[in-house]
């Protein structure tokens, strides 16, 4: 681990990287960013997407750290994790890690943010359930419900140990002109170059094949605590409507539009995100309701 991290976080603030041992049996690699003075700022867990890396929110992280001590942790189906043969890659299995890293790393009298984008916004709502120490709200950009991988996806993730260099190129294709709107949202593209570009073949076409199964269910409505969804509508490789439709049933959940990949990864998310933590004084938990 001797990479320099500070590129990624406001001038002012320091970093450390880590590895994690959870109770799961995996080690999770993690950065965590502490701005010189947050006495009175909230601690944001960041729990990034699917294979996703940090080049992908830089400027989210930069804007987030100004204010925020960040911990940037990644799941357990990226290339540095350290797992095991036998460790499976399902949501389930995710969120128990997540669960177990929020109650190891954040203290019980910490106030914390839970701030999640697609698969890790997905494990944040399951994981929210199960935790002993709530965060004060949950901050899901571009959630999904599922992941309806299927046909030519499950093909080359049951191949992609062995092929999956010489296809990258056919993949990012593929992307480009059937699954990705590039006049409207070419950052979508990009992301997803770096992400493929550096991910390890054998467990990216694990997890393709384990999420395809999953459908989220029953998790939304026990979100008892402010709660922000941000979609994208010009994002066609996440599914708008399962966006929505998570906000509406996340009770008293609010939802706004960003429209594009850009806007979700960039320093205006930072902001969008600083502004709801701020609001939460103003905002009643459905907890403290009932």
């Amino acid at each position: 681990m001797d990479r320099n991290y500070s590129d990624f976080c406001d001038s002012a603030a320091d970093w450390k990287e880590e590895y994690v041992p959870l109770a799961t049996g995996v080690e999770l690699h993690t950065v965590v960013f502490t701005p010189p003075c947050t006495p009175d700022s909230p601690v944001i867990l960041f729990i990034p997407g699917l294979i996703s890396i940090i080049e992908n929110f830089r400027e989210t992280v930069i804007e987030l750290t100004r204010n925020h001590k960040v911990i940037y942790v990644e799941t357990r189906e990226k290339g540095t994790a350290r797992i095991g043969e036998d460790h499976r890659l399902t949501v389930k299995d995710i969120t128990d890690d997540i669960v177990h890293f929020a109650e190891q790393k954040i203290a019980e009298e910490a106030d914390y943010i839970m701030v999640g984008y697609s698969l890790g916004a997905t494990v944040i709502a399951e994981a929210f359930s199960l935790l002993r120490h709530k965060p004060l709200s949950v901050i899901l950009i571009q959630p999904n419900s599922s992941f309806p991988f299927k046909g030519i996806a499950i093909f080359f993730a049951r191949l992609a140990k062995y092929i999956y260099r010489p296809v990258i190129p056919f993949v990012k294709w593929y992307m480009r002109t059937f699954m990705i709107d590039i006049k409207s949202d070419d950052e979508m593209y990009r992301i997803n170059c770096r992400n493929l570009d550096t991910a390890d073949p054998a467990r990216l076409g694990a997890v393709v094949r384990q999420l395809s199964t999953y459908r989220m269910d029953g998790c939304l409505e026990q979100i008892l605590v402010p709660a922000l969804v941000v979609v994208a509508s010009k994002d066609r490789f996440h599914s708008h409507g399962e966006g929505t439709g998570i906000a509406s049933l996340i009770p008293g959940a609010q939802c706004i539009d960003m429209e594009d990949n850009k806007r979700t990864h960039g320093p205006e998310m930072g902001r969008v995100i600083g502004d709801f933590i701020s609001s939460l004084a103003q905002i009643p938990s459905q907890a403290d309701q009932l």
